[in-house]
């Protein structure tokens, strides 16, 4: 059963100044070995890191990836961009976190690992929209 590594935990993993960082190792370490992710997640990651003024952000940025074990799952975006307007109103995310989650579903995983507030509260809605389960630590 794959699994949709979001930006936010990826983050939270390789920092160890974040304070999400000790939550980020438990998460995923106990995550099954099937871990996904996508170009947009690379973006996000390369955007991240250059905003901080890392240097080679985008080597930093697969780098970020290749540390939790997931692969970037070839998706194409504009069936993405067609889905996603049809669970806008159903899920009332933001723009970025919306296109996160049908991603996911694009791509088949049935799991959406998250540290960002709005989807976790939203979860039911995800699962009864999509059949994703969103994980949070504590709830593996």
């Amino acid at each position: 059963m794959m699994t949709y590594i979001d930006t936010n935990v990826i983050i939270s993993f390789v920092d160890e100044k974040d304070p999400n960082h000790e939550k980020a190792l438990r998460l995923v370490n106990k995550l099954p070995k099937d871990r996904a992710t996508s170009m947009l997640t690379l973006v996000e990651l390369v955007s991240v890191y250059s905003r901080a003024g890392l240097e080679k952000p985008l080597a930093l940025a697969l780098y970020s990836i290749d540390v939790i074990k997931a692969r970037i799952i070839d998706t194409d975006f504009n069936t993405v961009l067609r889905k996603a307007p049809t669970y806008a109103h159903q899920l009332g995310l933001r723009a970025l976190d919306l296109l996160h989650i049908v991603t996911a579903s694009t791509i088949g995983c049935k799991k959406f690992a998250t540290f960002d507030s709005e989807i976790i509260r939203k979860s039911r809605a995800v699962a009864n929209a999509l059949g994703i389960e969103v994980v949070v630590e504590g709830m593996t």
